[in-house]
């Protein structure tokens, strides 16, 4: 297994506390230098993707396309397995078990999410246990945002990269843990409980974050301004009379999904 965390060079403190966190857990690690906004625009084009069609903001791209280079590097590479992290992520216990070596994935589990994000999604009632059942991992049926952690083999990272090249461009965990999955092409699993987690969703307060994340404050700007053009009274009402769908359904179907 090759962990890969993607990291700006720049970002000391972000890669002193990625280098502190897999040291206390004894976790291999690479840091993988993420694309800046000016390399990732013509990284995009080179790969024959439409920018035109494209609504996100320059870090969101960079973000994206950083992502879609690790890919590229473990097909290019052959990689068996790697896990893709991101630079503000806290390891849970086992992490050592389970990072530093492959041997309990099995051969159909080529996309594992291992983070934790929302706090209730759905699952497949078939799970598997591993760790002598200290854990589980279930088919994620349902949209878990994130993209700060999660495995991928060689398979799966070139399952993810064709779907990229024709699919319109979107931001990289809504790609994978939203959209990839209603496609239904390939089976995405979760681990349970969650082996990490971002400092963001970890801590309650923003204000409390010791590693801010940039890439999230442009997010909700464009969010906002998506909000300000959706005025249409019936849009509004038929997303309310939608959400109080979900939000019951959820009371009653969704599981928990822990960080531990």
């Amino acid at each position: 297994m090759k962990n890969l965390v993607i990291s700006l060079n720049s970002k000391n403190e972000r890669r002193k506390h990625i280098a502190t966190e897999f040291q206390e857990h004894n976790v291999n690690f690479e840091f993988f230098d993420a694309l800046t906004p000016d390399i990732a625009a013509p990284y995009a084009q080179n790969l024959g993707l439409d920018l035109d069609k494209s609504q996100l903001t320059p870090t969101e791209l960079a973000c994206m396309m950083s992502h879609v280079a690790v890919w590229k590097k473990a097909i290019g590479e052959r990689i068996p397995y790697i896990t893709v992290f991101e630079d503000d992520i806290y390891l849970g216990v086992d992490a050592e078990l389970l990072l530093n070596n492959h041997e309990w994935i099995q051969p159909d589990w080529n996309i594992i999410k291992i983070e934790s994000f929302y706090k209730k999604v759905y699952l497949s009632s078939k799970t598997y246990n591993i760790l002598s059942k200290k854990r589980y991992i279930a088919q994620l049926k349902s949209k878990n945002l994130g993209a700060a952690g999660y495995i991928l083999s060689l398979q799966g990272a070139r399952i993810l990269l064709e779907y990229v090249l024709h699919n319109d461009i979107q931001p990289i965990d809504e790609t994978i843990f939203n959209y990839f999955i209603t496609k239904n092409q390939e089976p995405i699993f979760q681990m349970v409980p969650a082996l990490c987690v971002q400092e963001m969703i970890m801590k309650e307060s923003l204000e409390s974050l010791s590693l801010p994340s940039s890439l999230e404050e442009e997010r909700k700007i464009r969010n906002s301004l998506k909000k300000k053009e959706d005025k249409n009274i019936i849009f509004k009402i038929n997303r309310e009379v939608k959400r109080l769908i979900l939000q019951l359904k959820e009371i009653l179907l969704a599981k928990k999904v822990i960080f531990k």
